[in-house]
C-alpha cells in the first residue's frame, strides 16, 4: 500500500463515496476525480481513513480509489489518459464531473486531477495556455475552435499525432453525439479549427 501522502490525497476514481468505517455505509456520494482529501490515518483492509471537510470524523475511501499528490508536472499524454476515462460520459453543458461533462470541462477536470487549474470555458483556457504552429501539436495537447470572428466556443484533446490535416484526432465532450468521444475530426471541426495550445 501507499505510503504517507506529502499533502491531501486525490482521488483518482471518476467518481466514489465516502463510507463511515471500512465497507461500511456510504456517507457522502458524489466524490469526484481530483478531489484532494487530507490524510487521517494508516489504511485499514484496504480501505484509507480521511478527514472531509463538514465531517467531524474521519470517514473512508477504498485506497484504490486515491493517490497521493503529484510531485512533478504531467505530461499532456498523462492528462489524456485520464480524461479517456470519461470516455461515454453524457455531454451536459456546464458539467464538470462524471455524473456529466461539457468540452472545457473534461479539460479542466482532466488536469485538475493533477493539481493544475486551468480556467473552466473554452476561451479562457486558450487564454491560459500556448499557441503553437499546427502540425507541431502532440498527444494531449489542446485544439481549439471558432466560427469566423467570433469567440472560441469548443475545445478538445489532440488523441493522435497528426499526420497532415487530413488526419486529426481528438478526444472531447461533444454536444451534437451527447457523449465524450475520440473520433477522427470532422470535416465542420476542421473547418473551424483556430488552433493548436500546450498547457
Amino acid at each position: 500500500s501507499q505510503g504517507a501522502p506529502v499533502g491531501p490525497w486525490v482521488v483518482d476514481a471518476t467518481v466514489t463515496a465516502l463510507h463511515a468505517a471500512p465497507a461500511g455505509e456510504p456517507v457522502v456520494a458524489g466524490v469526484i476525480l481530483g478531489t484532494r482529501l487530507t490524510p487521517a490515518g494508516p489504511p485499514v483492509d484496504g480501505w484509507r481513513p480521511v478527514h472531509a471537510p463538514g465531517q467531524d470524523r474521519p470517514l473512508w475511501l477504498p485506497d484504490a480509489h486515491l493517490v497521493p499528490p503529484p510531485t512533478a508536472p504531467p505530461s499532456p499524454a498523462d492528462v489524456l489518459t485520464v480524461a479517456a476515462r470519461l470516455r461515454d460520459v453524457a455531454y451536459v453543458w456546464g458539467g464538470v464531473s462524471a455524473y456529466g461533462i461539457d468540452c472545457s470541462g473534461l479539460v479542466h477536470l482532466a488536469w485538475r486531477r493533477f493539481g493544475v487549474v486551468l480556467p473552466r470555458d473554452a476561451a479562457d483556457q486558450a487564454g491560459a495556455t500556448t499557441p503553437l504552429p499546427l502540425g507541431t501539436e502532440r498527444v494531449g495537447d489542446l485544439y481549439f475552435f471558432a466560427r469566423p470572428g467570433r469567440q472560441i466556443h469548443h475545445i478538445g484533446f489532440v488523441s493522435a499525432a497528426p499526420d497532415g490535416d487530413a488526419d486529426r484526432r481528438i478526444l472531447h465532450a461533444c454536444y451534437r453525439h451527447r457523449r465524450v468521444l475520440e473520433e477522427a475530426m470532422p470535416a465542420d471541426r476542421t473547418a473551424t479549427l483556430v488552433g493548436a495550445h500546450r498547457v
